[in-house]
């Protein structure tokens, strides 16, 4: 459950920077999540597509996690939105 809820605020920030460039297609979300964070790249990919389905602009779109930080920094930073204008 906990990923439907990220997946929310992704997609939340994604229509924000989507409407602001006038994107025609996201193509990967680059996302930094601490050592010890429970996300998981295959569940957050699913439940994306599941949320997304029917809508164009996230047609394939991938998301990609890389662990970093330390312990005590936040669960998750997106660091990157690659989109086609």
């Amino acid at each position: 459950m906990h990923e439907i809820s990220v997946v929310n605020n992704l997609i939340r920030i994604l229509e924000t920077v989507c409407k602001e460039n006038k994107a025609k297609k996201v193509i990967k979300i680059n996302i930094r999540i601490n050592p010890y964070s429970c996300l998981d790249e295959g569940n957050l990919n699913f439940v994306f597509s599941v949320l997304t389905k029917g809508k164009e602009i996230y047609k394939g779109t991938r998301i990609e996690l890389k662990r970093d930080g330390k312990p005590d920094d936040r669960e998750y930073i997106v660091e990157n939105i690659e989109i086609e204008v």
